[in-house]
Order: structure tokens, then sequence, then C-alpha cells
């Protein structure tokens, strides 16, 4: 993991973790772990390959005029 994927990984837990300390619902013990565990799944998500979305349109060809001699 480089060094901007590490930063990405705690930002992304930083996120989540004020999600779930305003949630209320969870120890701050449990917190942190979950966190990263939430990033850590929002970062597999995010690198996986997606079959599924627009298909890619091919351009025509030129349309070229015949000459009128």
């Amino acid at each position: 993991m480089n060094e901007h994927e590490q930063n990405l990984r705690d930002l992304t837990a930083m996120f989540a973790m004020c999600g779930l300390v305003m949630n209320g619902d969870y120890s701050l013990e449990s917190i942190p772990a979950l966190a990263y565990k939430t990033a850590d799944a929002m970062l597999a998500e995010r690198n996986r390959v997606a079959d599924d979305g627009i298909a890619s349109i091919k351009p025509k060809r030129k349309y070229e005029r015949k000459a009128t001699d």
C-alpha cells in the first residue's frame, strides 16, 4: 500500500468514525476498529472491477461526399 492509498484509507476511516460516534450505538473502544473495517470495505468496493455500466459508443465513420464531376 503506497502513501496515497494509506492516506485515503485513514481519511475514509475518519469519516466512518465520525458517523459511528454520531450514531451513539457503539462503545468508544470498538469504534476505531470498526471504522477501519468499514474503510477497508469501502476501498475494496472502490477497487472492484464492475461489469455493469454504460456500454462504450464507437464513433461512426466520417461521411465524405462523392465528387460530382
